[in-house]
């Protein structure tokens, strides 16, 4: 099947009322993720400290979420 590229480009909006709406549905949304990346993050650590998760678990659980390649090179200093 052969993809249009125009087709591949973001919808452009054009009417501000509209464009503000979708912009503060975005930011919604990012806020929701936010918070749930917090709860999450909260819960593994407390489960590390406490031991009832180990190293490799987290970093499994680091790795499904994909924060597993933003987490360790700050980690090892790399840049």
């Amino acid at each position: 099947m052969h993809v249009n590229r125009d087709d591949l480009r973001p919808l452009i909006v054009t009417a501000p009322k509209i464009r503000k709406m979708l912009q503060l549905a975005g930011l919604r949304f990012m806020c929701s993720r936010a918070r749930w990346l917090d709860s999450e993050a909260t819960r593994i650590g407390i489960a590390l400290k406490a031991g009832t998760m180990t190293s490799d678990e987290v970093d499994a659980k680091l790795e499904k979420m994909g924060a597993l390649d933003l987490v360790y090179p700050e980690l090892m200093g790399a840049e």
